[in-house]
């Protein structure tokens, strides 16, 4: 029977950023037990975020790093959520992600750990395709193949796998980001995984007791 671990997150949420440890024990706890597959859903479309949404953003922003101790830097802080004028647009990121998965597998979530530090603790712009391929030259893939490859990827591909995405949240009755789906066969659980945050040990051990428990 075939097993799955689905993680459906978007690059611009930050509590996807606060479950980065999360995924990275999923990926070292997952040899060999289950597939692990990345779904980007889009949480923002080329918009400036009003000023009472920045507040609520930057109050979570400080719950999460009170909770994880994720960074939040100051030319992300000061600058980008401080801006009016900031564009948020999770489709270039997902691209990117897409992109540095297609010219190297198993590349995406390298590729999203790099993007979100590069927007909450740098600062940069990551709807822009220079900072993207910036990112992408810094994880060790080629700047012009993938600069071909996003390209190629924000024109349709990225449209469809988000289309994907929310079926897959909406068969697995998940109402937001990030989500843990696991998949025996055909059958879909979503794992609650909120009291892990900042626990990553925890959360290993209870993924691992739910691989041991048979599909029903």
């Amino acid at each position: 029977m075939q097993t799955k671990l689905h993680y459906i997150y978007d690059p611009l949420c930050g509590w996807c950023y606060a479950a980065e440890s999360l995924l990275e024990t999923a990926i070292a706890s997952g040899s060999g037990l289950y597939e692990l597959e990345l779904h980007a859903g889009g949480l923002f479309q080329r918009m400036h975020i009003p000023a009472g949404k920045r507040d609520m953003i930057r109050q979570s922003d400080a719950r999460i790093s009170q909770m994880t101790g994720q960074i939040f830097g100051d030319a992300y802080l000061k600058g980008l959520l401080d801006n009016p004028q900031t564009i948020f647009d999770s489709l270039p990121p997902i691209a990117a992600i897409l992109a540095a998965e297609k010219l190297q597998k198993n590349h995406a979530p390298f590729m999203l750990k790099a993007i979100q530090h590069a927007h909450y603790r740098d600062g940069k712009h990551i709807v822009q395709a220079d900072v993207l391929a910036d990112i992408a030259e810094a994880i060790g893939l080629d700047r012009h193949e993938f600069a071909m490859s996003y390209e190629e990827v924000l024109s349709g591909p990225v449209q469809s796998h988000i289309d994907d995405t929310l079926r897959l949240m909406h068969h697995a009755g998940a109402n937001g980001f990030p989500a843990f789906v696991l998949q025996k066969g055909d059958r879909l659980e979503k794992l609650e995984h909120t009291s892990c945050y900042g626990q990553p040990e925890a959360f290993r051990d209870f993924l691992l007791g739910k691989l041991d428990k048979p599909a029903t």
